[in-house]
């Protein structure tokens, strides 16, 4: 099999998010770029150079619409899937992800499920109308998930972790993840999915995938307003409020990271089939 550039990845993946938005604009679903895309999107007008991904949210209420649909209509989406646990019982994530299946992707440390190239779909649920209650409530899906994505891991690695403490409890904290396994974990996220509205709540996250903590809590206002920007050669929808959003995850997302830490974080290998 032929091994992808970066280049040719993200024109892949591009394309998968160029239909995901058609449908989404067809049938009147709110979704928006973000994370390291929606930086792309404003400080490169496309793709990070050196990213290896593409990332959307949803609000749930509109998640669950688009799977649907989706689904209801995979005859029409030449090459496309849909990966999430109610369709692989071997997906190792709770949010979604469309694949073209005419490529195949190896994890450095995951086992393969048979994905291809892609795109994340994050569903943002409510998490409460404090600051404080989201905090509480998101956290315990912060906690979830690294036990979780401890659990499908195919062997220990430090990955991405520099504190002392995580480095000092993490192998511990894997042996016993691997123990429980992720079924047991997917089930206890997917109790939180849903469980406060959306529409309803003063804030808002990926209560199952809420991997950087606080800094996935976000005033829910921040989406309700959406408008068109250039990505690449098209035009997608972003959040009005993409300042505030960015500098809030990121702080000054318009500066360059160091040379060394220009690189992709998903760690895997995409081949032509």
């Amino acid at each position: 099999m032929k091994e992808l550039s970066v280049k040719e990845t993200q024109q892949i993946s591009y394309e998968i998010l160029k239909k995901v938005a058609d449908i989404c604009e067809k049938i009147g679903i709110r979704y928006c770029l973000i994370y390291g895309t929606l930086i792309g999107a404003i400080r490169h007008k496309g793709f990070i150079p050196w990213d290896d991904d593409l990332d959307i949210m949803m609000p749930r209420p509109d998640y669950e619409r688009f799977l649907i649909y989706f689904k209801e209509h995979q005859s029409e989406f030449h090459h496309l899937e849909l990966f999430n646990r109610k369709e692989n019982a071997n997906y190792p994530y709770m949010i979604s992800r469309i694949s073209d299946s005419r490529y195949q992707i190896e994890m450095d440390n995951e086992e393969p499920y048979g994905m291809g190239v892609f795109i994340d779909i994050y569903p943002f649920d409510g998490l409460g109308n404090t600051k404080a209650e989201a905090i509480k409530y998101g956290m315990k899906g912060d906690r979830l998930s690294s036990l979780c994505y401890q659990a499908t891991r195919a062997h220990f690695s430090i990955e991405n972790t520099t504190s002392f403490f995580r480095k000092l409890i993490k192998f511990p904290v894997y042996k016993i993840s691997k123990c429980i396994g992720k079924d047991y974990f997917q089930t206890k996220l997917m109790k939180l999915e849903n469980n406060k509205n959306y529409n309803s709540s003063k804030y808002v996250g990926c209560v199952t995938w809420l991997s950087g903590g606080e800094k996935d809590i976000f005033p829910r206002e921040w989406f309700d307003e959406t408008i068109l920007w250039p990505f690449e050669d098209s035009l997608f929808r972003i959040p009005k409020h993409y300042d505030q959003i960015l500098k809030y995850i990121y702080g000054n997302y318009m500066q360059l990271p160091p040379k060394e830490e220009q690189i992709g974080h998903h760690f895997y290998r995409a081949f032509k089939i």
